[in-house]
């Protein structure tokens, strides 16, 4: 089970104004928030709703802007208001903040560089300014923006786009575990709104970095959260995955606003005959039962005896609060809270010092009173108060918890093929699949899906008790995609039975699959039902190789460079680069390399590379072949640049062949570099 990052639990906030002299007022901002961000994976948590909903406010008591009423709020173990400085610093560079306006974040009278420049300072990033410049570098190349272009410009140089994602730059810099984006798109135009979600979607897909994202747009949650919760007056209406909420919403506040969505269709017309009851009243009509009552069309008696838990819905993890479902069964509450602080002195004391104030300042408050009631005496009064001051004694007792002897680890179990087997909800199955070839650890394989009914299949080597992580991203690194959502995939074993599946189309879909067995695992893409995501997508399959054994015999790859005919030109030394030609289109050069059991090697085929005079854009094709004349990998896509990973299944002289392909692209010059990894 994956360690929280965050746990928020009975969060409550209550704004109070008056009193004293004057009537007493109270806003309860938010109302026994419950929720739970987990270490990993990095996920997408959106924060949903109307204005005055109560989102602004969950975000700035997460980022500690503000103080709890009651509840608590425990990031990495840690409660965050009895946090020493010392502790509150390190809190600080692991949960980061974009704000929704890109304008007022910045001094105008600074360049855009005294931003990065402040974060190194404070909180001592680099070494030197070298290390430092690379960071920054590094920062603005993850959202898309470049150094020299940016860098010496003043904020109303750039646009609403640029000036947030530098925010997003600067956020990633810190190396953050937890960004909390409030509205971080609502104040840029709709062609600079992909470009941020694109960036969020990087951090977390790339860099393992959790977003808690506040919107009221529900069009960029169906995009890229991953879960949603929606929020009424503070209270939660309804949570769980952003696409079952949206598609499917059960609580009739989230139906209304789902609704209440624009469609281009001039005969559907909103219902404008609406009659709301005041905010105000809407606000402490309903404190005790059900928020919404005022405003629900199916409120009864029930809904104002006390506020309704959630419930839950047909989809796991989807869950409404309404007696509507009074029927099904109440959703666990959240998890035990983990909590590792240790009560050090230093936090003691902070406490403590923290209580002194807080007794200072009452006094203060009950002499003003005082002095304010005498001065009130000499007056002729028009109106006797009686005010009758209670004491509340708080006792607080520290209980000795007994030491216990550390549990025992329990090894995990052998996978197995039937635990690893997933029934997904939408089933790409393998008939008619195109062959696309081999998919190589750690390696990206690009292609591109051509209509809906389009089916690609991949295969790649698995061995029992390896894992690895599985990412599928649509135009993703520089690719031409312009689809938002990722196709769908299902992941075959060796012995035809479903292991794994993306059946949710998504900008970008990663997952785990741990192997069971040995074999050749075969990866089916392809379009949804309504034949979304048919434009260009990446497959990352990153993951450590375990001790090798004999690699299998890969299928023949889509196309194929044969050995006969080739002309010997040497051996590869590894490290060293081998630059030549290939004459004709049926021109094929052979080489090899003495290969180490358990070696892994990086390789590169480039076209007019180090000073080479080729002028063609794609490079030639290469298949590897093993000692006993199996394949082993391969380069069948012609391109500039060509670049894979291998580790040996077995010691000895491993042949590598090259050529053009079938349309004789990539006649020229090349340059080959294997090296030791």
């Amino acid at each position: 089970m994956p360690s929280p990052l965050l746990q928020i639990r009975d969060a409550t906030k209550i704004y109070a104004s008056g009193g004293f002299l004057g009537e007493k007022k109270s806003v309860v901002a938010l109302d026994n928030f419950n929720m739970t961000i987990d270490e990993s994976p990095a996920t997408i948590t959106t924060i949903a709703g109307e204005s005055g909903s109560g989102k602004t406010t969950l975000a700035n008591l997460v980022l500690g802007f503000i103080k709890l009423t009651s509840g608590k709020i425990i990031f990495d173990g840690e409660d965050i208001t009895d946090m020493t400085d010392e502790q509150l610093k390190a809190y600080r560079r692991n949960v980061q903040a974009v704000f929704q306006d890109p304008f007022g974040v910045y001094n105008p009278f600074y360049r855009i560089d005294h931003v990065f420049d402040l974060v190194n300072k404070h909180f001592s990033l680099s070494d030197n300014q070298s290390e430092y410049r690379d960071m920054v570098e590094a920062g603005l190349n993850v959202v898309g923006l470049y150094g020299e272009d940016v860098l010496r410009k003043y904020p109303h140089q750039l646009s609403g786009g640029q000036r947030q994602r530098i925010m997003m730059a600067r956020a990633y810099m810190i190396k953050p575990r937890l960004i909390v984006a409030d509205e971080p798109v609502s104040m840029v135009d709709a062609s600079l709104r992909a470009s941020i979600l694109d960036a969020m979607l990087r951090l977390r897909d790339e860099h393992n970095i959790s977003f808690l994202y506040i919107t009221h747009d529900l069009s960029t949650a169906y995009q890229i959260g991953d879960q949603i919760y929606m929020l009424y007056q503070g209270t939660t209406a309804e949570r769980g995955s952003a696409m079952d909420v949206i598609d499917a919403p059960q609580h009739p506040y989230v139906q209304l606003l789902i609704d209440s969505v624009p469609v281009p269709d001039p005969t559907d017309k909103w219902d404008v005959n609406i009659s709301l009851p005041s905010e105000e009243e809407m606000r402490t009509a309903a404190a005790i039962g059900c928020r919404y009552y005022p405003r629900c069309p199916h409120r009864m008696d029930k809904c104002l005896e006390a506020q309704p838990p959630l419930f839950k819905m047909e989809k796991p993890k989807h869950e409404a609060a309404c007696y509507l479902y009074e029927e099904n069964e109440i959703a666990p509450i959240e998890p035990p809270m983990l909590v590792n602080q240790p009560i050090t002195e230093a936090a003691i004391a902070a406490v403590s010092n923290r209580k002194r104030e807080r007794l200072v300042a009452a006094a203060l408050v009950i002499i003003a009173f005082i002095v304010g009631a005498l001065l009130a005496s000499t007056r002729e009064p028009e109106t006797i108060v009686e005010t009758v001051v209670e004491e509340v004694q708080v006792v607080v007792t520290a209980t000795a918890i007994p030491p216990t002897e550390p549990p025992t680890a329990t090894p995990l179990p052998t996978a197995t093929p039937e635990s690893q087997v997933i029934v997904p909800a939408f089933v790409v199955e393998p008939a008619g699949a195109v062959d696309k070839g081999s998919i190589t650890w750690s390696v990206d394989t690009v292609g591109e899906i051509e209509n809906a009914d389009d089916r690609h299949s991949y295969t790649f080597a698995g061995f029992e008790g390896a894992t690895v992580e599985l990412k599928l991203i649509t135009g993703g690194r520089g690719l031409s995609g312009t689809g938002f959502y990722a196709p769908l995939a299902t992941i075959y074993n060796p012995d035809g039975e479903i292991v794994f599946a993306f059946d949710r189309a998504r900008r970008s879909n990663r997952g785990e699959l741990t192997f069971a067995a040995d074999g050749a695992y075969q990866i089916v893409i392809g379009a949804d039902e309504r034949g979304r995501g048919v434009d260009a997508y990446t497959i990352t399959i990153d993951g450590d190789m375990p001790e090798p054994t004999p690699m299998p015999t890969l299928p023949p790859p889509a196309f194929v460079v044969e050995r006969d005919g080739a002309v010997a030109k040497g051996v590869i030394v590894l490290g060293e680069d081998t630059g030549d030609e290939i004459q004709s289109v049926d021109d094929r050069h052979s080489y090899s390399i003495e290969g180490v059991a358990g070696t892994t090697v990086d390789i590169k085929l480039i076209t007019g590379g180090r000073g080479l005079s080729g002028t063609g854009f794609f490079a030639p094709l290469a298949t590897i072949y093993a000692p006993d004349g199996s394949i082993v990998f391969a380069f069948d896509r012609s391109r500039r640049s060509n670049s894979g990973t291998l580790t040996f299944g077995v010691t000895g002289t491993y042949e590598l062949v090259l050529g053009a392909d079938e349309r004789g692209r990539g006649v020229d010059a090349y340059t080959i570099t294997i090296v030791d990894a």
